[in-house]
């Protein structure tokens, strides 16, 4: 397959890749049943090696595809209330659907509460433009989410859409309840089982991957998420392209069959999109369904068309949200 990217894309490329010295850009591309890889670094295209990179927030859908598996063999029920599946939590009081969690309508903020300290350090870095590492602002044990769990007043209804690493947070953790099993091990499994996935592993030490950098090129090194930190089903997955393109094609192809539930499209009359679970679905074409990841050293993006049965995904090891949005569209769009 050849692949020939337009004037416009070749632009977004050239301006993405200058001014960063350490970049390594992959990006990855499924159509006709074939796929293509090609490799970027601060002066353009270079040979294709395979590298692995923190995909942050594309653990979201991988959340809600374990989610969909779950409720596909009758373990769990989309409108349950997460109390069903907490011990911690009394059953008698309202706490969100796991639907709600699922579509970022439950009501949690995308960061929940911060000591003093902790919002001194983040604003200090912020003003500064020092790196800000997960573990200042995401870090945390179950404790910690269960408190904020019970603390929060939240009513029963579907909230205007806000993205919510909280609320993804205790969804992954309402399903490792459901499945008796912690879910850093109950992912790693169903990676490997269910998917197939060979390169993907939970946490970032995995050999081979790559440092990431930060907008001012400075090595930040990589994320240090653990098994106990509660926001790790938000994003704390290390993967290739190989790897994320597979991914793509099982939910093109919808097999295993679960994750047809993942593509039922939620209208939340958002001004950023639709929703399936944990899926963004494009407003204008909803044949588009994908999510991005940002990490302090990396970005990333996962997108699909069901019905032209093609898909993308772009890697890289720096900051690169903005141009990373327009990038993709505009590969898809010429597919």
């Amino acid at each position: 397959m050849k692949v020939k990217f337009s004037k416009k894309t070749t632009e977004l490329l050239k301006k993405a890749v200058s001014k960063r010295p350490k970049i390594k850009l992959t990006i990855g591309i499924f159509k006709d049943g074939e796929t293509i890889y090609k490799l970027f670094d601060t002066n353009g295209e270079i040979p294709y090696v395979s590298h692995k990179y923190e995909t942050g927030s594309i653990g979201k859908v991988f959340t809600t595809s374990l989610l969909a598996k779950y409720v596909e063999e009758g373990k769990m029920d989309l409108n349950d209330s997460v109390a069903k599946y907490m011990p911690e939590l009394d059953e008698r009081k309202y706490y969100p659907t796991l639907k709600r969690l699922a579509t970022h309508t439950a009501g949690y903020p995308l960061r929940y509460p911060m000591s003093r300290g902790e919002m001194f350090t983040v604003v200090f870095k912020q003003l500064t433009a020092q790196p800000i590492k997960a573990e200042i602002y995401l870090q945390s044990d179950y404790e910690k989410l269960i408190r904020l769990t019970k603390e929060a007043n939240l009513q029963d209804k579907d909230y205007k859409w806000a993205y919510s690493n909280f609320g993804m947070g205790l969804l992954g953790y309402a399903i490792s309840c459901a499945a008796g099993k912690n879910y850093w091990d109950l992912m790693s499994d169903y990676m490997r089982d269910d998917l197939g996935l060979k390169n993907s592993v939970m946490g970032t030490n995995m050999p081979g991957i790559l440092p990431g950098y930060d907008a001012k090129n400075r090595n930040v090194g990589n994320w240090s998420l653990g098994k106990e930190d509660y926001i790790t089903p938000a994003g704390n997955i290390t993967s290739n392209a190989e790897d994320m393109l597979e991914f793509a094609k099982l939910n093109i192809e919808e097999n295993p069959s679960h994750l047809k539930l993942c593509h039922t499209l939620y209208d939340l009359k958002s001004k950023h999109s639709n929703m399936g679970l944990g899926w963004w679905i494009d407003y204008k074409n909803p044949n588009i369904y994908y999510h991005g990841g940002n990490t302090d050293g990396f970005a990333s993006m996962l997108a699909f068309d069901k019905k032209k049965r093609v898909a993308v995904t772009i890697l890289t090891n720096t900051r690169f949200y903005l141009e990373r949005e327009k990038l993709f569209m505009e590969i898809l769009a010429g597919l």
